[in-house]
């Protein structure tokens, strides 16, 4: 795969799918209400190439009051998206502030569903604040660092998480911040599976 990655922004291009048509069409629902955002786990090594499906995309937002995530809930209904789990904007942004995740799909639609969560862990915020610009033929996206994902995929463990953790190390090997890398690893306890795995 042909990128150009400078000054913490990465540009590629390539067809794109209908899924990353959906993230793309939703991130930038995100952006228009002025949230944060950054996108984590299985669809980042899809996006990459990865040949495999998910059911989910994972999104960190940043923690912000009822205003603002109330714009972002009528603005996502407005263009055909629904909340899955819940009724309401003011039940999911309970959900978000108890920590747990909402789920938001296509309307007919449960699958794929983009599952959004506040960050809880350190790690979570280093994702969030750290992350990665992604140019997509000419569509921006945000994404966790390599350095937290690959770590990320290695602490959940199955099969598949490792086989990501592996495609996105194989690509983006000699640009990773190898100190930052395991440094992350430390902090999720898997730095010894890091080596097991050869990431090293």
């Amino acid at each position: 795969m042909e990128y150009e990655l400078k000054d913490n922004k990465l540009r590629f291009n390539r067809e794109s799918s209908d899924l990353d048509e959906l993230v793309i069409s939703f991130v930038a629902l995100l952006d228009k209400t002025g949230i944060k955002y950054v996108i984590i786990s299985g669809y980042v090594a899809i996006l990459f190439g990865r040949s495999r499906t998910t059911e989910d995309v994972d999104i960190f937002i940043e923690k912000t009051d009822f205003g603002t995530f109330g714009r972002f809930f009528d603005e996502f209904e407005r263009n055909g998206y629904w909340l899955l789990n819940g009724n309401g904007k003011e039940d999911a942004f309970d959900t978000l502030n108890e920590l747990l995740s909402i789920r938001v799909a296509k309307k007919n639609d449960a699958i794929p569903n983009f599952e959004i969560k506040f960050p809880k862990k350190d790690t979570d915020f280093v994702s969030l604040n750290q992350s990665l610009e992604v140019v997509i033929n000419d569509k921006h996206i945000r994404i966790s660092p390599f350095e937290v994902q690959i770590p990320f995929k290695v602490w959940l463990g199955s099969d598949k998480d490792i086989e990501d953790a592996a495609h996105i190390y194989e690509l983006f090997n000699e640009k990773l911040n190898k100190d930052l890398m395991h440094n992350i690893a430390k902090e999720l306890g898997v730095d010894e599976k890091m080596i097991e795995y050869g990431f090293e």
